[in-house]
């Protein structure tokens, strides 16, 4: 059970034509030059005036609810951004950012990193090199043994019961659609949590995913909430501002988009399918992601503090309902990366020419050359 944070962005997985491969240069710092020139300095970070971020994807630039709020939109994508918040809505589904947008003269600006970390992998995922495989998925129930985690004296349950069944149920469920699965513990043991990842480094894992439920002061919280490992030069959404060790590049970092894209692709399939409420994709750098040499996430998924939440998760129907969304967000993650394996970056498209749209494919969008 980790910590939590707030703003405004919703994508069912949009992807669009026509940005260029990304590449690392120093210190592991990511550049996409597509939108370069627009570079800005501002609170000393690098932003991007939204408007060319959404002249880049064709979209129309306008105010929100509020003069607050800017919202960039076309037919098959909205994203919200509000000032001095560190976070945006795609398509109605909140990202938490590292550093707040920033309304200078009437136009608002979202940090490069943002859009190079949290952006550019939802909205071009084509363009990400390295499509990783995805056969074996680690599957980690969280605490055990000697670690209860979160505990509800009222409800008498704790966490380590309930994540161990759920890990159970989904490690079944994924082997019905043809997955390997292994899990970290099959019963009630202590694993030490620096230890988990390492196991899923030599069980040569493609994908890890740590489950667990969450708990607050406030009984009154609810919902779901997927964290993901913050990339580097990038205070985590834990923090409340940046500071020097934030600039140090760790072994999960090498899959920063990837992590967006399967974090994206299941907190909104398990959100839609529980009816939770969607607390968003959120960053930090919790032992378990770090040293990482795969793509992974930790699920929060719900809170044990909350009565009526915590007493949905003590049935076993409610588990079962998480392990299937669960596994239908990985199958999500699994159908965009099939689609995108055989695909070629496309050039890049002449300044006055917007990216085509992409054609939907039930919940994700990709570009058309891909699309069967």
């Amino acid at each position: 059970m980790p910590p939590a944070a707030p703003a405004r962005l919703r994508v069912t997985g949009l992807f669009f034509r026509g940005a260029r491969v990304a590449t690392f240069v120093a210190l592991g710092c990511l550049l996409f030059p597509h939108l370069r020139g627009a570079e800005t300095q501002l609170s000393g970070q690098t932003y991007l005036p939204l408007s060319d971020v959404a002249a880049r994807y064709g979209m129309k630039l306008g105010w929100g609810e509020s003069d607050k709020t800017m919202q960039l939109q076309n037919s098959y994508c909205t994203i919200e951004c509000t000032v001095n918040e560190r976070s945006l809505r795609l398509n109605g589904q909140p990202m938490a950012l590292g550093f707040p947008i920033i309304d200078r003269g009437g136009m608002f600006y979202l940090a490069k990193l943002d859009f190079d970390y949290n952006l550019f992998p939802l909205l071009s995922p084509g363009q990400i090199p390295g499509v990783p495989s995805l056969h074996r998925i680690i599957i980690d129930p969280g605490h055990g043994g000697d670690d209860p985690g979160t505990q509800n004296a009222a409800l008498q349950t704790n966490e380590k019961t309930n994540t161990l069944d759920t890990g159970l149920r989904l490690a079944e469920e994924l082997r019905k659609r043809g997955y390997e699965v292994i899990l970290t513990r099959t019963s009630d043991v202590t694993f030490d949590r620096k230890k988990r990842p390492i196991f899923a480094n030599n069980s040569k894992g493609d994908l890890y995913l740590s489950i667990h439920f969450n708990e607050t002061d406030v009984n009154s919280v609810s919902g779901v909430e997927t964290w993901i490992l913050t990339p580097p030069w990038e205070p985590s959404s834990t923090q409340p501002k940046f500071v020097d060790a934030d600039k140090n590049v760790l072994p999960g970092n090498r899959f920063d988009l990837w992590n967006t894209l399967i974090g994206f692709s299941v907190e909104r399939t398990v959100t839609k399918e529980l009816g939770a409420e969607n607390r968003g994709v959120k960053r930090a750098r919790y032992d378990v992601l770090v040293p990482l040499n795969m793509p992974g996430l930790l699920v929060e998924c719900g809170f044990l503090s909350n009565p009526t939440e915590g007493r949905l998760i003590l049935t076993p129907d409610y588990r079962q309902k998480i392990a299937l969304a669960l596994a239908d967000g990985i199958d999500l993650y699994k159908t965009t990366l099939d689609k995108l394996r055989p695909h070629t970056p496309a050039p890049p498209p002449s300044p006055t020419t917007p990216p085509r749209h992409p054609e939907m494919i039930n919940e994700i969008s990709l570009p058309r050359s891909v699309a069967p």
